[in-house]
């Protein structure tokens, strides 16, 4: 599967949360992921691994918690 595909899960993930992803920052053992909210917030949002490690219900779960 190309990368782009692979990744396009997790953005379609967001925005059925009504986030649209802003920008991904990778780290040696972890990703942030910039958000902007539908009241026009901007979130950094920290996960404990890459996103490709994680299921998308447990991404869905880990940014809910975030968000809140």
């Amino acid at each position: 599967m190309p990368v782009s595909r692979k990744y396009t899960a997790y953005r379609k993930a967001l925005e059925q949360l009504k986030l649209r992803q802003l920008d991904v920052f990778r780290y040696k053992g972890y990703d942030e992921i910039r958000v902007l909210t539908p009241d026009n917030k901007v979130v950094l949002i920290k996960l404990p691994k890459h996103r490709e490690e994680m299921t998308i219900d447990e991404f869905i779960e880990h940014v809910k918690k975030s968000i809140a």
